[in-house]
């Protein structure tokens, strides 16, 4: 109901100072029924009024909103939001309109878990099938291993027996006899040894080329569901906008920094930006420009942390830093840098440009904090920017 009062407010104002404005031109005086007339004639305050008068309950919407985010895609809950607020929406469509983004992600993760689990069966399988193979392959080894040396041991009979041939003392016909046998009989052994090595090689060679092929499909299957794996994961982390980790990441993240800061006293910061007057840069430039603003600041913000470091999309215009190893001093350069290089940016428009500055509190963890306090410290840090004038980093 908070969102609606300040979004009624905000435009109320805005109409207010416009009629203002015309009556001045007009050069009319200002009083109680001139100004009742000036609204009447408005479009913008009829439809203001309208808002207000019907639109209140769906207001309430907002409160499943806020749970989904990390969750459900940016875009999805944006466009719920900006139903809440339309006139021309009623408070069924707009809750229809929540429903329906809720459940196609949920029908997407689904969709997502039962690829997996069938390629992961697929895989398995093929494992499975592929461990059946090399356990008969090397059934077959050992066999022709134990023939191998079977015939080892034939040929070193048929040796010693040619052996004592020549040691005896039987006439020279006796013996060119004996050894033309003997030697006849190991050729024919060691032929057989030999013929039969080239088959088993023959049969070792495809099944190694089958083995190979099976193993080559493994090993593709499994880099496919890697790659399915990280997709997924970064999916699940990811905003969908700004493509900066999303909250839902934060927690787990900031918590294995404090574990890490637990055990080794590795120092870490935390760093709150938020670009200044958003709402205004949403109203005169439109949404699509507001997203543009905000890709452009995740940008910079990826281009000015280290690769150690983790940003996050907090929500809406509001930005997360993890910086690692850097104590407040550190924190607070790499902040100015990052607000430096958003104010030195213009925007250009068809009909003309303008420029954006960010405001940024930065908190050092200290051994009493925990991830509540550490963000709340660089949250009321960011307060005190705003109220201080924008456009700069506050570290304590």
């Amino acid at each position: 109901m908070a969102d609606k009062s300040a979004y009624v407010a905000d435009q109320l104002g805005q109409i207010v100072t416009s009629v203002l404005k015309k009556m001045a031109a007009d050069k009319s005086k200002v009083s109680s029924s001139t100004i009742s007339n000036y609204l009447n004639n408005s479009e913008e305050f009829r439809k203001l009024v309208h808002t207000a008068m019907t639109g209140g309950d769906k207001s309430d919407v907002l409160k499943y909103v806020n749970p989904l985010r990390g969750f459900v895609p940016d875009h999805n809950l944006k466009a719920v939001e900006e139903m809440v607020f339309s006139p021309d929406k009623t408070h069924d469509e707009t809750m229809s309109a929540l429903l329906k983004s809720l459940s196609d992600h949920l029908l997407s993760l689904e969709k997502k878990q039962h690829k997996f689990s069938s390629f992961i069966d697929d895989v398995f399988s093929k494992f499975v099938n592929l461990q059946a193979e090399l356990t008969s392959s090397l059934g077959h080894n050992i066999e022709f291993v134990e023939k191998d040396l079977a015939m080892d041991k034939k040929l070193l009979n048929e040796a010693q027996d040619m052996h004592r041939i020549l040691r005896s003392e039987d006439s020279i016909e006796y013996l060119k006899s004996k050894m033309l046998d003997s030697f006849s009989s190991f050729v024919n052994t060691f032929d057989q040894k030999t013929v039969t090595k080239k088959d088993h090689l023959g049969t070792i060679a495809k099944e190694y080329s089958s083995v190979n092929q099976e193993l080559e499909q493994y090993k593709s299957q499994v880099s496919q569901l890697q790659n399915d794996l990280e997709k997924y994961k970064n999916e699940s982390v990811q905003d969908h906008l700004t493509g900066l980790f999303n909250r839902k990441y934060l927690d787990m993240k900031l918590s294995e920094e404090i574990d890490r800061f637990k055990r080794m006293g590795t120092p870490f910061s935390v760093v709150m930006a938020d670009i200044d007057k958003f709402k205004s840069i949403n109203d005169t430039y439109g949404h699509q420009i507001g997203d543009q603003v905000l890709k452009h600041m995740s940008q910079i913000i990826k281009e000015t942390i280290r690769k150690t470091d983790f940003a996050f999309r907090y929500g809406g215009e509001e930005f997360v830093i993890i910086l690692i190893n850097a104590d407040v001093r550190n924190a607070t350069l790499i902040s100015d840098q990052i607000r430096k290089k958003l104010e030195a940016t213009n925007f250009s428009l068809k009909d003309g440009s303008f420029c954006v500055t960010s405001s940024f509190g930065v908190a050092q963890f200290r051994p009493e904090d925990t991830a509540e306090s550490v963000i709340m410290a660089a949250d009321s840090r960011l307060y005190t920017a705003k109220q201080s004038g924008r456009n700069r980093v506050v570290n304590q």
